[in-house]
């Protein structure tokens, strides 16, 4: 009865601090001095760079931890992460008031985006939480969008990330899958959620504090009892490959694990129960010369401007749009990157709708320096999305003039990137024209291969595909749109309807 109590008494504790903890976060982790007024460094290694404030010291050891992690577990690109045509920025803080300032979930201590133009991942690295495990866990989700054109469930993706993420380095070896001292007590002291709840989960930004928890617990253990019983990786990623194309094709979660996996979900949790009460949870090891002969890192201070500018780019990420517009406009004092924050203040008023200020941003980013790259690339997304809102074909006509004049100034400074591709696919599309068609169609093809992952491209050609008549191609794109990203979102409205429009059409 005691031992009873006692338990009871811990389950309410931790549920309590759980609950509590976005409150607790913000109490522990406060500062007077706001970030921007923080000491900021850049500090690169070869494959990785991070803007921190968290020393040369520490950002070194996250870099390396990092460099390791990507010889061991495989990224076998050769550039540089923030030099490849899509680039992965880092930002790192240690401090949670500071890291929800910027914009990010308060309940969260890491996150990462991809889009077209780039990867992006922040840090919290703070006295609650460890940045090491935090920035492989993020890196994680970089590898698994690497590894090939799949859609993995979020369960996949969160607990994979974790059972990555919880590792160290030894004299010549790279450990990892190692036990989470928070996620064991998490499934020992709170109730569990049902594993239909944990499969069927597709945006955590929707579940409280408690529930989190027992998503990420739960989420890990379930990867790592899959991983237990089945030695080869390539064996469960053909599984798991399995289960999004059967996801895709209308099967519920629960449905399509049951029959990838063999076991009833009935069964899967009575398992996964006796896998948690055995605490058998065996690591990993890969060979790996965690000495890194060669490793060295580059640093160098930024200017309060330049922090601002990181800054005021991960907030616009965010749409944390007012704090966009606090940072960009106290970079406009340094002549060196007012052209960068000209054009920030353009794309924020765009969002805005202020289509007066953003066009006088734009032209002054411009004549500072119209030989960036980027800032044609900034333009031309903001064209973009005037196409997108136009309320005649006239004023769509000359809003696609406007962004074929954008992406063509870009293209005398670099190279196509799949964001350019994307978006002249698109201009070609709005003017509408057949030999316009035909001219989308290369383009939104480039983009779609430069960039596996990206959805909207893929519908833009299954569109320009229906164009031109070639129905079964626009059939073959919109149903590779299904069976990467299965879950219910506008993307696979968009997929059915093109589906439904060509069958209409093939009947005429």
């Amino acid at each position: 009865m005691a031992a009873g109590r006692v338990k009871r008494t811990m389950r309410r504790l931790l549920i309590r601090l759980l609950a509590a903890a976005p409150l607790a976060l913000g109490i522990v982790a406060y500062a007077a001095t706001p970030i921007d007024e923080r000491e900021w460094i850049e500090v690169r290694s070869d494959n990785f760079k991070v803007y921190s404030v968290l020393g040369e010291a520490r950002s070194s050891e996250l870099l390396r931890h990092l460099e390791v992690m990507r010889s061991s577990l495989g990224d076998s690109a050769e550039e540089s992460t923030w030099q490849t045509g899509v680039p992965t920025v880092i930002v790192a803080v240690d401090n949670h008031d500071d890291y929800a300032t910027i914009g990010a979930p308060a309940n969260s201590a890491g996150f990462f985006f991809s889009d077209l133009r780039e990867n992006a991942i922040i840090v919290d690295d703070s006295d609650i939480a460890s940045g090491i495990q935090i920035v492989l866990h993020e890196y994680a989700h970089y590898l698994n969008k690497q590894s090939g054109r799949i859609r993995y469930p979020r369960w996949y993706e969160e607990g994979h990330a974790e059972y990555l993420s919880h590792s160290r380095l030894h004299e010549q070896a790279f450990e990892y899958a190692m036990t989470p001292k928070q996620h064991v007590a998490t499934l020992h002291f709170v109730q569990w959620l049902p594993y239909s709840q944990v499969l069927e989960t597709s945006d955590t930004t929707l579940l409280g504090p408690v529930e989190g928890a027992m998503f990420y617990a739960q989420s890990w253990l379930l990867v790592h009892y899959l991983h237990s019983g089945d030695t080869s990786e390539r064996s469960l990623q053909g599984k798991m490959r399995a289960y999004a194309n059967a996801v895709s094709r209308g099967q519920t979660h629960v449905e399509a694990f049951e029959r990838v996996f063999a076991i009833d979900l009935e069964e899967l949790e009575q398992e996964l129960m006796r896998y948690h009460l055995d605490r058998q949870f065996e690591s990993r090891q890969v060979p790996a010369d965690t000495a890194l002969p060669g490793f060295r890192t580059r640093a160098r201070e930024l200017s309060r401007a330049e922090a601002q500018l990181v800054l005021a780019q991960m907030a616009l990420r965010f749409e944390n749009i007012d704090q966009a517009e606090i940072w960009f406009g106290a970079v406009l004092a340094d002549p060196d990157l007012r052209a960068h924050a000209e054009a920030g203040l353009g794309r924020v008023f765009g969002i805005r709708g202020d289509i007066e200020a953003a066009n006088r941003r734009f032209d002054n980013a411009i004549r500072l320096m119209a030989w960036d790259f980027f800032i044609w690339m900034d333009y031309a997304q903001y064209w973009a999305e005037r196409v997108a809102v136009a309320p005649d074909y006239k004023t769509r006509d000359r809003y696609a003039s406007e962004l074929f004049h954008a992406l063509e100034s870009a293209l005398t400074i670099n190279e196509a990137t799949p964001e350019l591709n994307s978006l002249m696919g698109y201009a070609h599309i709005a003017k509408g024209d057949r030999d316009r068609i035909r001219k989308a169609i290369g383009y939104l093809e480039a983009a779609a291969e430069g960039a596996p992952h990206d959805q909207a491209s893929r519908l833009l050609l299954a569109n320009a595909y229906i164009f031109e008549g070639r129905f079964a191609e626009a059939e073959d794109v919109a149903e590779s749109v299904l069976r990467f990203e299965h879950e219910p979102n506008a993307i696979t409205d968009a997929a059915h309807q093109l589906l439904a429009d060509i069958q209409d059409l093939r009947r005429l």
